[in-house]
């Protein structure tokens, strides 16, 4: 029986999208500035974690990741915390 791909997307892009609440949240509340730091924060670091990922996914992971982890990490975790990294991603791809 395999896992359909979208139900992997919607739970890990439901925990990424926590995550950046969460991290907004704390970065707003240490540091009461008018300019947005925690989204700037947001997409600086996980556009960094996108680029980790997918190098390591292309380089490193070999088949020790199925493509259900991949999506999940990726698309799901790291596209629900910042959507700029999953268009980070693909603008690379491109």
């Amino acid at each position: 029986m395999s896992t359909n791909p979208l139900l992997i997307v919607f739970l890990g892009g439901g925990l990424g999208a926590a995550l950046r609440y969460l991290v907004n949240q704390a970065l707003g509340r240490l540091v009461s500035i008018e300019f947005p730091l925690g989204i700037m924060a947001i997409n600086i670091s996980g556009s960094l974690l996108m680029g980790v990922a997918a190098g390591y996914f292309a380089f490193k992971a070999g088949e020790d990741w199925t493509q259900n982890a991949r999506l999940f990490v990726t698309t799901g975790i790291l596209g629900g915390y910042t959507t700029f990294s999953a268009f980070s991603l693909d603008a690379m791809l491109l």
